[in-house]
């Protein structure tokens, strides 16, 4: 399993370890996986070569894991177990537990290899050339476990090859087993400097200043770890998070998620509000009514959840605004309500803690819309690592402090 490449799942060395660690002796491993001694051995050392930590305590009396081990021993459980379900999965309910878990013995780093480089770079011919091998070279492996699985995962479209629908599952399974390898190195800390500790895909209207707050107290307290973040859509997001390129996903949640393979953590409510510049007219009227809105434009999203919600709203308001601009930029939005009398729909959060002073919501007009909350969304089997589990903590803590800070205000 050479560590240096996302695209390596050496499962022969960690198949070795586990079994090792597993009974307890080198001996007892190797009849297991039906090969010698000193192959099991070899696997061993190759993995510790390429983890840069001892593993296992060898001796006379049996093999004991180190405490590197017990913290990687669990992660390989995790990512054999991935292996283990995306066999399942690719297979159906056809075979048997025992018949599953011999077909995924069987399959080998360098099939692994192959269908994830196709997975990642689209084509043979890609593949090929980041791999430094012949597109014979990344057909065959796949090929291989096609036959292992009795599945059908690449198939050929005109003058190229490129997976099937059930071939991207099966690789995205293996990414996610990859995972957890990486999440190995990071927790006894041998990772790559290039592989960030926690990737977080943040949506449009996120609470940005408690989650900077957060990221500050969680690197004050682990300061030699590396943080990424990816704005985006929800449903771009929710791909990435799906496919292992980010950890989690920070904003609104959809209750419930929409792929069972997710789960949703709730910090704390946040309702959409109408939005407008301080000094609008509407701001000066004791109590607004629905109707007082009838004379005033939107901005409206181009797609995406506000976009409904605001349809909602003119619908079961029986307002007609013109709908002259419509953007889902949000920095382009708070410049046209700033700089205007329109309206927007935007997160109560964001409008008292990240938005500027010339922006307020209008009180009194609750946007009907389904209870809205902010929190994290992440896959269903993530562990996460000490590092990302200090960053969830100190969120938690920085939505309860701005909650407990807004209700004394109040």
């Amino acid at each position: 399993m050479s560590l240096k490449s996302e695209h390596s799942l050496e499962l022969r060395r960690l198949r070795a370890f586990d079994e090792a660690a597993e009974r307890g002796s080198l001996v007892a491993a190797a009849a297991a996986l039906r090969v010698s001694q000193p192959a099991v051995s070899y696997l061993l050392n190759q993995l510790e070569a390429d983890v840069g930590c001892p593993l296992l305590s060898r001796g006379a009396q049996g093999s004991r894991l180190t405490d590197n081990g017990r913290l990687f021993h669990r992660r390989v459980q995790r990512c054999l177990q991935q292996v283990r379900d995306a066999v399942e999965n690719v297979s159906g309910d056809v075979r048997s537990a025992r018949r599953r878990d011999v077909t995924a013995s069987r399959i080998t780093g360098t099939q692994c290899k192959s269908i994830l480089a196709l997975w990642s770079f689209g084509s043979v011919r890609q593949a090929g050339e980041r791999l430094g091998v012949s597109e014979r070279a990344v057909v065959r492996p796949v090929q291989e476990l096609e036959r292992l699985l009795s599945a059908t995962l690449i198939q050929s479209t005109g003058h190229r090859a490129e997976l099937t629908q059930a071939g991207r599952e099966f690789a995205r399974r293996l990414v996610l087993a990859g995972q957890e390898i990486w999440s190995a190195m990071e927790e006894i800390g041998g990772a790559q400097s290039s592989r960030k500790s926690l990737r977080i895909g943040a949506l449009v209207l996120s609470p940005r200043l408690i989650l900077a707050e957060a990221l500050e107290a969680a690197l004050a307290e682990q300061p030699s770890y590396t943080v990424e973040i990816i704005e985006g859509s929800y449903e771009e997001l929710v791909v990435l998070l799906r496919d292992g390129s980010i950890d989690v996903i920070f904003g609104a949640l959809r209750a419930p998620p929409p792929f069972s393979d997710l789960s949703e953590t709730p910090l704390q409510p946040d309702p959409y509000v109408v939005a407008a510049r301080r000094g609008h007219p509407l701001s000066k009227l004791k109590r607004i009514k629905v109707r007082d809105l009838s004379g005033y434009d939107f901005v409206f999203p181009t797609a995406g959840l506000r976009h409904d919600v605001l349809m909602n709203l003119i619908a079961q308001w029986k307002l007609t605004p013109k709908a002259q601009v419509h953007t889902s930029w949000l920095p382009t939005i708070i410049a046209l309500i700033r700089s205007s009398d329109r309206l927007a729909v935007l997160s109560q959060w964001h409008v008292e803690t990240d938005g500027t002073s010339d922006i307020q919501s209008l009180d009194g007009l609750r946007v009907p819309h389904e209870d809205r909350y902010v929190g994290l969304t992440s896959r269903s089997s993530w562990l996460p690592t000490p590092f990302q589990a200090c960053f969830v903590g100190a969120l938690q803590k920085m939505t309860r402090l701005r909650t407990d800070g807004a209700q004394a205000a109040g």
